[in-house]
């Protein structure tokens, strides 16, 4: 198998498995626990994956489109330690500010915990995948993610203690990153500089909108989550959270199809290869669309029977909204797209606008249609959130693509 082959199975392998982590948790933990602390893990690992963002700051997407040679790869690395640290410091106060108990306080930090290891990971990655062994990548996150997930059944069936359970994951992931991840990055050759605090401020400081941004997009998926937190109940947190999965599993999809192309986009975009860059594109959104139809198909048909077999958890009352998340996630998978070409071309600044207007908008519907009609009102939020997202993200490509063919053309 060659190796451009061998990159795009084990990137699906390996993104699935970690992706179906939040989802079979989720199932263990309401199988096992009961529903209402399913409600406070689901919340507590959607905040997580919001805080996860500080960790990762610039995201494994600017690390491995960095074609320049003014930062190394050791300071990258070096800066994912600074912005881990600050994840934990925050997640910590976020829990005093919000006035948890113990029990939810400490799953809330711990789950941060995880993401925090999981964070720093991605620098790794980025280093693999820019010396085009991605396949390294999909196998450790397929291995990694099973194993965490086999540990926290077999320590959360022998204790029922979520918090125990939650701990093990921890360990599982601190120990393959150092037995695998680190070990495939000493087999290549890096850049290698000293520590140095001007190189971490210049990440900040050229990362941030891309930072903004990531973090505002996971803001808009969980919107609707921090109103059920304030208004509802832990039950319906957890209803909430198994009509979102598809939602997740849409937005993997949309991973498939461009991370295996991200460096061929960046080469197009360096080399200003338009009419390819301008095909891909089209390529990408068409695929991302026809597997929307055929998610929405097969959701209509099986959705709310597999998942109350699934669960354990009556849905039938939710089918409607079901149905309203599953257009409002092929909408979501649609933005990643955009939104990861926009990266590439360092489009960042309008991006974080669009986004923050779009939160905005997201915040204000969710208090609103959640206190009126509660799950129905959160999926509504979701779908038309997503919407606002797609149409301006589309809107900014087409102005961006105008324009760099023009520049192009220019240079000729």
């Amino acid at each position: 198998m060659n190796t451009d082959k061998k990159n795009i199975m084990w990137n699906i392998i390996g993104a699935t498995t970690n992706a179906l982590n939040s989802l079979v948790f989720t199932i263990i933990v309401t199988r096992l626990n009961g529903i209402n602390d399913a409600g406070i893990f689901t919340y507590s690992f959607a905040t997580a994956c919001l805080l996860y963002v500080i960790a990762v700051y610039l995201g494994r997407t600017f690390q491995v489109t960095d074609i320049g040679k003014e930062n190394s790869d050791t300071d990258y690395i070096y800066n994912r330690f600074l912005t881990c640290g600050i994840m934990l410091i925050v997640s910590i106060e976020f829990v005093i500010i919000k006035n948890y108990d113990t029990y939810k306080s400490m799953i809330f930090v711990i789950l941060c915990g995880y993401k925090c290891i999981e964070a720093f990971s991605e620098s790794i990655y980025a280093i693999i995948q820019k010396n085009n062994e991605l396949y390294k990548v999909g196998i450790s996150m397929f291995i990694k993610a099973t194993i965490a997930m086999l540990t926290f059944l077999i320590i959360d069936y022998i204790t029922k203690n979520l918090i125990v359970s939650s701990i093990s994951i921890i360990i599982v992931n601190i120990l393959f990153l150092i037995i695998y991840d680190i070990k495939n990055v000493k087999k290549i050759k890096i850049r290698k500089t000293k520590y140095s605090w001007k190189a971490n401020k210049r990440l900040l400081r050229t990362g941030f909108f891309a930072f903004l941004l990531n973090f505002l997009g996971i803001y808009l998926i969980n919107a609707p989550r921090y109103a059920i937190d304030d208004i509802l109940t832990n039950d319906l947190q957890t209803i909430f959270g198994i009509i979102i999965m598809p939602a997740t599993f849409m937005g993997l999809l949309g991973q498939y199809v461009i991370q295996p192309l991200l460096v061929q986009i960046t080469q197009y975009i360096k080399n200003k290869k338009y009419k390819q860059l301008r095909n891909i594109i089209i390529k990408i959104i068409g695929i991302i669309i026809t597997l929307g139809i055929g998610v929405f198909i097969v959701a209509y048909f099986l959705e709310v029977p597999v998942l109350q077999i699934v669960y354990g958890v009556e849905l039938e009352l939710y089918f409607t909204s079901m149905l309203v998340i599953i257009v409002g996630s092929v909408l979501y998978s649609i933005g990643i797209v955009i939104s990861t070409i926009l990266i590439s071309m360092r489009k960042t600044f309008m991006q974080s606008i669009i986004y923050g207007i779009s939160a905005i908008i997201s915040t204000i519907l969710s208090y609103n249609l959640v206190k009126k009609i509660q799950i129905q009102g959160a999926s509504i939020t979701y779908t038309i959130t997503m919407l606002t997202v797609a149409i301006l993200f589309v809107i900014y490509l087409i102005y961006n693509m105008k324009k760099y063919k023009k520049d192009w053309e220019k240079q000729k």
